[in-house]
């Protein structure tokens, strides 16, 4: 859905150290694992995750990374953004034992995503992962939706040291999951890929995309050439073992290959 639309910043959140939630006020009619893009009039278009949805808001979780976040973290509440979307693929919504398993910043579209599995009737845990504790996101989010939740930093700093990917090992030999659903650092979901042997999965991918609308070709992925702003960011399974530079290499703005 190409349409754009001027809309008011409704509530800022602060998630965590330069991690801020913005919620905009506006049916944006989206699925878990879609994007939008976003401009604020001066200069540039992102991509952002959608990290919730009802029938008239929606949430985007942002990561102050650079000069367009850095502009978006000085907006108040009340100040306008254009946004275009929803854009890309989504998750399967399953009914069955499911398993989410998220990293860092890219945690947030598996909120809305566990909000939409429990109403299908699904049995969620969620293992939520971060370099320290001030990187974790969503904790107190996923809790209040009555989730299986548990989280970990590579730090220890929470008592316990390691990977959202350990956790989710764990897990799965505790229990038998029907479906596994990852979002966050590419290189997260390559060390989780080989663990999930016959699982069914869906990945959320992050790369950098210009247009959404699959014309410019800047997050093409080798060698099947999906375009990811349309036939992902979610990929299931049998994309995602045909894709010989996931966890190996990127492509800049300029379509050079940046390794990993």
């Amino acid at each position: 859905m190409n349409k754009r639309s001027t809309i008011k910043i409704a509530r800022i959140i602060d998630e965590a150290e330069d991690i801020k939630s913005f919620v905009f006020a506006h049916d944006l009619t989206a699925k878990p694992g879609q994007f939008i893009m976003l401009t604020d009039f001066e200069g540039g278009e992102k991509p952002f995750s959608i990290a919730d949805c009802t029938s008239n808001e929606f949430m985007i979780t942002v990561k102050r990374i650079g000069e367009f976040t850095t502009r978006l973290f000085q907006k108040q509440v009340g100040d306008y953004v254009s946004v275009r979307g929803p854009f890309g693929s989504s998750f399967f919504v399953s009914d069955g034992n499911v398993l989410l398993v998220g990293g860092g910043y890219g945690t947030p579209p598996l909120y809305f995503l566990a909000k939409e599995l429990l109403q299908n009737g699904a049995k969620v845990t969620v293992v939520n992962g971060a370099k320290s504790k001030e990187d974790l996101v969503f904790c107190n989010k996923f809790r209040e939706l009555g989730v299986e939740y548990q989280n970990i930093t590579q730090l220890g700093c929470l008592g316990r040291e390691g990977t959202s990917v350990d956790l989710a090992e764990k897990a799965m030999e505790k229990q038998k999951f029907d479906h596994v659903y990852a979002a966050g650092p590419e290189m997260m979901m390559k060390a989780l890929q080989p663990l999930l042997k016959d699982l069914e999965y869906e990945f959320l991918f992050e790369r950098y995309m210009k247009c959404a609308i699959g014309i410019c070709g800047n997050c093409t992925i080798d060698p099947i050439g999906i375009r990811l702003c349309v036939e992902g960011p979610v990929l299931p399974k049998k994309l995602v073992e045909q894709l010989t530079e996931f966890g190996k290499y990127h492509r800049d703005a300029t379509g050079k290959r940046i390794e990993f």
